[in-house]
């Protein structure tokens, strides 16, 4: 009998098994205000659009996970006053310390890319607030500020990766390989602004 691997591996969310994997179901609920369970919401954006999560595993112990999908399986995206495109793929949340959220977007992104998606944006907390991917973690990572507002009591910043740009493609996959190999990163709290001085500079 081989010995359970303790390597870290990552593959897909199924319907099955979403509603076992700790605080997913509370992801999918705030994101789709309570309209569907994480099972009936994989199991509906699986069979109408793909893949829509990936988990990390180490052993039996769940490290972190990440959820995406179109805008409309992801309804609270239309309350914030950014302009998600409705074409683009939504980065929902990515969950566990920053180098596991790091391997969990790239391997969202290269699924993505493989299926001819051009766009991926995420509605960035910039206080890291829960359900929310922070924009500090996006900011170092090299997705690009579109626009910031302040709503729900704090600022979000809408970021965006294109896909079908070569170049940008291959500057986040060395920023984010370049970081996924270090420890956990352990700082001060997101600096509110960090992607809007970002933006300021390049305009």
């Amino acid at each position: 009998m081989r010995p359970t691997s303790f390597v870290p591996l990552i593959h897909q969310i199924t319907p099955g098994e979403a509603g076992e994997i700790p605080g997913l179901g509370a992801v999918v609920s705030y994101w789709t205000e309570d309209a569907a369970g994480p099972r009936e919401w994989f199991e509906e954006v699986l069979g109408c659009w793909g893949p829509a999560g990936f988990v990390i595993r180490r052993g039996e112990e769940v490290q972190g996970f990440v959820v995406y999908g179109p805008r409309e399986y992801l309804p609270l995206a239309g309350r914030y006053p950014l302009p998600v495109q409705e074409d683009a793929v939504l980065l929902a949340y990515a969950s566990g310390d920053q180098r596991t959220r790091r391997r969990l977007i790239l391997r969202m992104l290269r699924d993505l890319r493989q299926r001819g998606v051009g766009r991926v944006e995420a509605i960035a907390s910039d206080a890291g607030t829960r359900f929310h991917v922070p924009t500090r973690l996006l900011a170092e990572s090299g997705w690009r500020p579109v626009r910031r507002c302040w709503c729900r009591g704090g600022f979000y910043t809408l970021a965006r990766v294109d896909l079908e740009s070569t170049v940008e493609v291959a500057e986040l996959a060395r920023g984010l390989l370049g970081r996924v190999r270090l420890p956990a990163l352990k700082g001060p709290a997101p600096v509110p602004g960090l992607f809007s001085r970002a933006a300021g500079s390049r305009s």
